[in-house]
């Protein structure tokens, strides 16, 4: 009779222990599912004035890349891109291509897309020439991600 007691007793206490956590699982998945905590989105002159920012970091950054000025040009990798190469092997990639960009196609802006406070995509139509060969050219939809940081404004790199 002891024994059979004893062993009620444990599994009303498992019950109750499993009870509690099935209890506290349904409360924590309720009000996380209610809360809905979501960032505050910017108001319309925040938007504004980022994607001003972003337009002004992004003309510097094809400028350079049109001046072929490579060593300005490296600071707008990501860092994970900078850790593999080092400037020296940048520039020398960046040299031994042949084709350079004249600059954004005339009847199209670039689109810049705003997706959370630090993170854009600049959508450009981008004309390039041949370096040796002045007459061939070419457009190309390119995408650039923006990664904003508060510390340092704007970082751009190619995705």
């Amino acid at each position: 009779m002891k024994l059979k007691l004893k062993d009620i007793n444990r599994t009303l206490a498992v019950k109750q222990k499993f009870s509690s956590l099935l209890l506290l699982f349904f409360a924590i998945s309720f009000f996380s599912a209610v809360s809905g905590a979501v960032a505050r989105q910017p108001t319309p002159a925040e938007l504004e004035a980022i994607q001003n920012e972003t337009r002004l970091v992004f003309q510097d950054f094809l400028q350079l890349w049109q001046e072929e000025r490579y060593f300005e040009l490296y600071k707008y990798g990501k860092q994970q891109s900078t850790n593999q190469i080092t400037i020296e092997e940048f520039a020398t990639r960046m040299v031994e291509l042949d084709w350079v960009p004249v600059g954004l196609l005339t009847e199209k802006n670039p689109e810049i897309s705003y997706r959370y406070r630090t993170l854009l995509y600049v959508n450009a139509a981008i004309v390039f020439r041949h370096k040796s060969n002045f007459d061939l050219q070419f457009t190309k939809q390119q995408s650039f991600c923006c990664l904003r940081k508060a510390e340092s404004g704007v970082s751009i790199y190619c995705r």
